[in-house]
């Protein structure tokens, strides 16, 4: 389905004067389309049948809604746009032909996207047009068949466009990341509820998760995890053994429907953790529950690290790192970023991720992590999973 408002994409390229928008990274051509090709490779490492030639793609949307959208594929995307049911008409092919023996008529095709991409925009009279590309990610090869395709054509940035329109989240991608958001918290309360034993190694809790998730039609995309001291050091899985009384912490992020989710918790394990771990899970929870209440329309994110930092400063503990927080959508990192300098106001729509960290020689990591959406005057919370230190003992 179509998930933007077209109508605000166009004003934004009015503004910025972008006459076509070219958008070629996974990320935004997954939003764009709302359609998922192979969802288990990346297109930057994804090379053709031809063994030359990586699966990039593009989607072309004219600020004149009139002239109509387009999708350029490789080859290897046959048939995928048109049985689940993109909702851009003009689809353009590129690549090996795939041939289908006895067909009336086979698949037209070129050698490379940007023949492509040039052909869709020569045919709407775009060829002299300024062409708004993700100006840091475009390949340079990319950019220079664009200028040979098109001399005549002006290359400019249009990635703070493709930001302004993913910002705010409409009624729809708030509702599967509300489902992400439900389906990490299940797995999570599920670590600490049952599948967590004494001995079970971090590569087992990352073995877990991947099930877990499946079983809930989701996917599991990455886990920091930590158990006891060895988190203090670091987040990825290791053969570190989980051992009782441990704090237990675990980062996930699951996905539903082209949406993620990011929670996090540093909660006990079958026993009593000691006092400097239930001293600096207070304060992180404390810091938590502040933040939580402190979200709401008109709110700068530089307000909120600050008052993190404020926080850190009471409790006598310092910060992981310079931030409090992030937004997600398609991906875990999007904007707004709760860091120092970020004075957009927050809006009901955006997604504000808030995740005061620490880590602590020879005790371990302690984070509470919830991500939260912006309604009219707060915020509801979407992460679930209970946080005090003590919950599942």
């Amino acid at each position: 389905m179509q998930l933007f408002d077209y109508d605000k994409l166009s004003r934004l390229m009015y503004e910025r004067e972008i006459d076509v928008l070219l958008a070629g990274t996974k990320a935004n051509v997954e939003y764009l389309t709302d359609f998922e090709w192979m969802r288990w490779f990346d297109k930057e490492n994804f090379l053709t049948e031809d063994g030359e030639n990586y699966a990039a793609s593009f989607v072309g949307l004219p600020q004149d809604h009139k002239l109509g959208p387009f999708y350029v594929a490789p080859t290897t995307q046959t048939g995928y746009p048109e049985n689940y049911n993109l909702w851009i008409d003009d689809i353009r092919y590129w690549g090996p032909t795939f041939f289908v023996g006895g067909a009336s008529t086979q698949i037209e095709t070129a050698d490379n996207p940007v023949a492509r991409v040039a052909q869709a925009l020569r045919e709407k009279g775009l060829d002299r047009a300024r062409i708004g590309v993700e100006w840091r990610h475009i390949e340079m090869k990319f950019a220079d068949e664009l200028r040979e395709f098109m001399p005549m054509a002006t290359l400019v940035d249009a990635e703070p466009v493709l930001w302004e329109l993913r910002i705010i989240k409409t009624d729809e991608e708030i509702s599967r990341i509300r489902k992400a958001s439900d389906i990490t918290s299940e797995v999570i309360n599920s670590i600490y509820a049952e599948a967590a034993y004494e001995g079970m190694t971090e590569w087992d809790l990352e073995r877990y998760l991947g099930e877990a998730f499946a079983k809930r039609d989701s996917r599991h995309l990455w886990t920091d995890v930590g158990f006891g001291p060895k988190g203090a050091h670091f987040a990825g899985p290791t053969d570190t053994k989980l051992e009782k009384g441990n704090i237990l912490r675990i980062d996930a992020s699951g996905w539903w429907n082209g949406y993620v989710s990011d929670q996090s918790r540093s909660l006990a394990w079958d026993g009593d953790p000691g006092d400097e771990a239930k001293r600096a899970h207070a304060a992180i929870l404390r810091m938590d529950t502040e933040l939580r209440q402190a979200v709401r329309p008109g709110v700068l994110p530089s307000d909120l690290y600050r008052l993190t930092m404020r926080l850190f400063e009471e409790e006598g503990y310092d910060a992981l790192t310079p931030q409090a927080g992030h937004s997600l959508g398609r991906v875990a990192h999007e904007p707004p970023f709760l860091v120092p300098g970020s004075d957009r106001p927050l809006e009901p729509g955006m997604i504000v991720v808030v995740e005061p960290t620490m880590r602590l020689e020879g005790v371990g990591s302690f984070n509470i992590e919830d991500t939260t959406v912006v309604t009219e005057d707060g915020c509801e919370v979407l992460t679930s999973s209970p946080r005090e230190w003590d919950a599942f003992l």
